[in-house]
């Protein structure tokens, strides 16, 4: 950190290790990060900073060091830029300290992507200076996934009110939630007439009568008559399937008219079309939900942990020991790989569901490649673990990505270690059977759950005996059988809740 104009030199000069190692932190930080003095002056910035704008033709000398932020900010929003605007008076707000912190999202698009970022300013006390901290992180990834959410969102939207079927979700007294066009044409009502009405206003009997729905599970399909607006009654299959919803339960109700029983069966089809569309539409918000819910927490552990850190160097770093002061590095080190590691799972994932996740193949000597591995974690865990390597074989060449396959073994040994007691035992076993090499990782950890084993390798799950005690992000497995299935092979496994897991993996020896 660069000392403000006309401070003592002294000030800082005492501590030219606590300015190395912030500047180190602040490097080791993805978001692009500028230190401000209380005039909105840039003191000093950060790696990414540097990098940002070596990349995008910065017009300001030296990384702007020296220039005043909110200047750049306000000539920006006397042009074209009106976000700067807000940016500008955000960090001023934080300046004069009307707020504690300040944050806003913005478009930034270059000529040849479409960016996002958010901005964040905080004020924090260094020695007797009063400076602020902006920092520019990209939510690119996560915009262009909320884009396409909501993309899909608006296409599902457009399938729904223009397919035949009337589609309505109900609530668990039979109030009608939502109606498709398809359903104000059917029963000849208005959307506010249907919203304002009982499913049972639509039929001669009573559903209830029919079936108690409320009793409902699964998925129940009925002959039934139906009434329209004008008092004329027709026949229809009425299909009730109850569906979580916020909490409790909704229903959703698929009416075709059967008068015609050609147009009844070319329906059917089209509301299994829609059943598995508006499922698709589920899995993906609650696979959104659970991703930033599991990301919001995983990145709140890390990131306390360094602040902490980091208020222990400052405050105590000249009263601690040399052995302190390094523990106090090598958890902010950690924490930083630790981030980085999340960072890399959601990049991989996102590569390997768009298709981008390209296979570099080598002809490998499976047997010293996998010892290799083995080895590391030997090393690693030898105080904590009993790491086991078992190979009957001579020689097992497989054509094979050393980085890829590397990292769906090491998540599968790390997943073996995490959930084994300590002094547990941890075998890894290589061999071959019917032209397929084989491995095994076999753990005697806590066992994954028989409700959860059906949902072990989907993205962002994690079993509820796993939730509770350990951390992660539940990428690590769903990586895992993506890379093996993209070098053609099989994965699986055999768990006991208590008794541990074995996870078995087959690649083919010719490809």
């Amino acid at each position: 950190m660069v000392v403000q104009s006309g401070s003592s030199d002294d000030q800082l000069g005492d501590r030219p290790d606590a300015e190395r190692f912030i500047q180190s932190t602040l490097d080791a930080i993805s978001a692009h990060i500028a230190i401000l003095d209380d005039k909105g002056t840039i003191l000093t910035v950060n790696r990414a900073w540097r990098n940002f704008g070596d990349n995008n033709d910065l017009v300001c000398d030296a990384h702007c060091v020296g220039t005043n932020y909110l200047a750049v900010c306000d000539a920006a929003a006397a042009g074209s830029e009106s976000n700067a605007a807000r940016v500008a008076d955000g960090i001023r707000s934080v300046l004069n300290g009307a707020y504690p912190e300040f944050e806003y999202e913005y478009p930034c698009h270059s000529l040849t992507e479409k960016r996002w970022f958010v901005v964040r300013a905080s004020r924090f006390d260094w020695y007797d200076q009063k400076l602020v901290m902006v920092s520019h992180q990209s939510i690119s990834e996560l915009k262009r996934v909320q884009i396409e959410f909501e993309q899909n969102t608006r296409r599902l939207a457009a399938i729904v009110n223009n397919i035949a079927d009337a589609i309505l979700t109900i609530d668990t007294s039979g109030r009608i939630l939502s109606a498709n066009e398809a359903a104000q044409r059917m029963f000849g009502y208005t959307e506010e007439e249907l919203l304002a009405s009982q499913l049972n206003d639509l039929v001669t009997e009573s559903l209830e009568d029919h079936h108690p729905f409320k009793r409902l599970n699964g998925e129940h399909s009925h002959p039934l008559t139906a009434i329209r607006g004008n008092q004329e009654t027709f026949p229809i299959r009425l299909t009730l399937k109850k569906m979580p919803l916020d909490g409790s339960y909704a229903y959703t109700c698929i009416v075709q008219d059967v008068s015609d029983a050609k147009r009844a069966e070319e329906e059917a089809r089209e509301r299994e079309r829609i059943s598995a569309l508006l499922e698709h539409e589920r899995e993906l918000r609650n696979m959104k939900n659970r991703f930033l819910s599991i990301m919001s927490h995983e990145l709140r552990t890390p990131l306390t942990s360094i602040g902490l850190s980091h208020d222990m160097l400052k405050k105590y770093g000249k009263v601690s020991t040399e052995e302190e002061r390094d523990q106090a590095l090598d958890n902010i080190k950690m924490q930083v790989d630790l981030l980085s590691e999340m960072v890399a799972d959601v990049m991989t994932l996102s590569q390997s569901e768009s298709k981008m996740l390209d296979l570099d193949p080598d002809d490998v000597d499976l047997i010293t490649y996998c010892r290799d591995i083995l080895e590391e974690f030997q090393f690693n865990y030898h105080k904590t673990h009993n790491v086991e390597f078992e190979c009957e074989e001579i020689n097992l060449r497989i054509a094979l990505d050393r980085k890829l396959l590397r990292r769906a073994l090491t998540n599968l040994l790390t997943n073996a270690i995490k959930y084994s007691p300590k002094g547990g035992e941890v075998c890894f076993y290589l061999g071959k059977e019917n032209g397929m090499a084989i491995i095994r990782v076999t753990d005697s950890g806590i066992g994954i759950p028989e409700a959860d084993q059906q949902h072990i390798f989907t993205p962002f799950h994690r079993a509820e005996n796993a939730e509770r005690d350990f951390p992660g992000t539940g990428l690590g497995l769903a990586i895992t059988k993506q890379i093996i299935e993209l070098h053609g092979g099989l994965i699986g496994f055999e768990s006991y809740p208590g008794s541990g897991t074995t996870f078995t993996v087959q690649l083919p020896m010719k490809r």
